[in-house]
């Protein structure tokens, strides 16, 4: 067993790592120790995003980034284990993940050619990290022969490696083909893509979705947490009855941890209450608004894939139903994320701070300006003095350099914060 593999260790604090934990990171903490697991963790995480980034059919986030997370963490651990020469003889890079994730590029509309990219960008991503590692942990004189038995290694894993995947990917293909969801999937994905709404035949549409395109609808996404036991199904009717009971509904699997719903309703319709929807252990739902005909349940899914992008943006990523009403100024000003940031920094200079004074700041002025500059009914909100809601305000705008009378760029400034960064008691 190579010595430099007991001093793996990650460069992030400590976290939570229950939800990237299985039986092989196990074996991995056993024989070369906590380091070593959150080593795996964090090479998990790189390969994900590089993925994500490079191959263009997961820009528009099909495939949500933490499942595709688990299965590269996943190889990481399979490519420790054989690297130090742990576990069974028969061990391989490919673990029941990689079979997993290939039927998810299956369910999402993927084609094969995007999980052959995505290995090929995940391969050298996770090749470089093992060498990387060699490098920095051996002296040159011991390094070379490591380094070339690595690399031995790894070529001879790949081919089998792609098998697998591809394997598993046109057994999930020819299944997924058969079967009605298949249809419904692709009636849906012509219907949701631009322009091509007026193509279709709403009859026909009809028959193949159970479900009637005219009319009213609201779109909703679903999705669990990998541990969760929930049943998404479940979840559709008392959501769709915040608007109205629904006459008809349309239930769609997006993989395994996800689906896509719509209800139908006879005529236009409001929440019966905005803020009573629904909450669910262990389950995020997003709720596009309220749309007519087939254009309407079109751009009422469109609105909910916004905020279901949204709720994924969120640093603390707790369960939470959301609809897009709610958010859709959110919506407008992290559609950049990058730029968002910048944004936020410029307006907010050090009031953006993560300290809890600046967060207690930020509070009370975000609340300032929803109440109408109500001195009175900040304080009353917040349990404190007037006085103190004054100086709070004065010591906010003082730190942000705000000056003149207009306040919309640092009221949407403290929105975008709120939602990319706030703590629990901000969001």
């Amino acid at each position: 067993m190579p010595r430099w593999t007991h001093e793996l260790s990650g460069a992030r604090p400590r976290q939570s790592e229950r939800e990237w934990l299985n039986s092989d990171a196990e074996l991995v903490r056993a024989e070369l120790g906590d380091g070593a697991v959150t080593w795996a963790i964090e090479v998990g995480q790189a390969i994900a995003t590089r993925i994500a980034n490079k191959v263009p059919a997961l820009k528009d986030e099909l495939l949500p980034l933490d499942t595709l997370r688990r299965t590269t963490t996943s190889t990481t651990y399979r490519a420790l284990m054989l690297v130090a020469d742990i576990g069974d003889s028969d061990t391989t890079l490919a673990s029941a993940e990689v079979s997993q994730i290939a039927g998810e590029f299956v369910r999402r509309g993927l084609e094969l050619n995007d999980l052959l990219r995505a290995i090929r960008v995940g391969y050298a991503v996770l090749a470089a990290a093992l060498l990387d590692a060699v490098n920095r942990l051996l002296p040159p004189e011991e390094s070379s022969a490591e380094l070339r038995r690595i690399s031995v290694l790894l070529f001879e894993e790949l081919d089998d490696f792609t098998d697998v995947a591809a394997s598993a990917f046109l057994d999930e293909k020819g299944a997924w083909a058969a079967g009605v969801s298949a249809a419904r999937f692709e009636l849906i994905t012509r219907i949701v893509a631009a322009d091509a709404a007026e193509d279709i035949d709403t009859a026909d549409a009809k028959r193949i979705l159970d479900y009637p395109l005219d009319g009213h609808h609201v779109a909703l996404i679903a999705w669990s947490t990998p541990h969760s036991r929930h049943d998404l199904r479940a979840v559709v009717d008392p959501v769709l009855r915040q608007w109205a009971a629904p006459t008809s509904s349309l239930v769609v699997p997006v993989g395994q941890q996800s689906i896509w719903a719509w209800g139908a309703f006879p005529s236009a319709t409001t929440f019966n209450d905005p803020n009573r929807l629904p909450f669910f252990d262990d389950t995020f739902i997003a709720a596009g608004g309220v749309g007519s005909g087939i254009e309407g349940f079109r751009r009422s899914h469109l609105e909910a894939r916004a905020v279901e992008r949204l709720i994924r943006r969120r640093p603390d990523l707790r369960p939470a139903t959301v609809a897009h009403e709610h958010v859709a100024l959110e919506v407008l000003l992290l559609n950049d994320p990058d730029a968002a940031s910048q944004f936020v920094s410029r307006r907010l200079g050090p009031l953006a701070g993560d300290d809890p004074r600046m967060a207690e700041l930020r509070s009370t002025l975000s609340r300032y300006f929803d109440l109408n500059h109500s001195l009175a009914k900040v304080a009353a909100a917040e349990h404190i003095s007037k006085n103190t809601v004054t100086y709070r305000i004065q010591q906010a705008l003082t730190l942000c350099g705000h000056a003149g009378d207009s306040t919309t760029d640092l009221r949407a400034a403290l929105r975008i914060h709120k939602w990319l960064h706030g703590t629990p008691h901000e969001q």
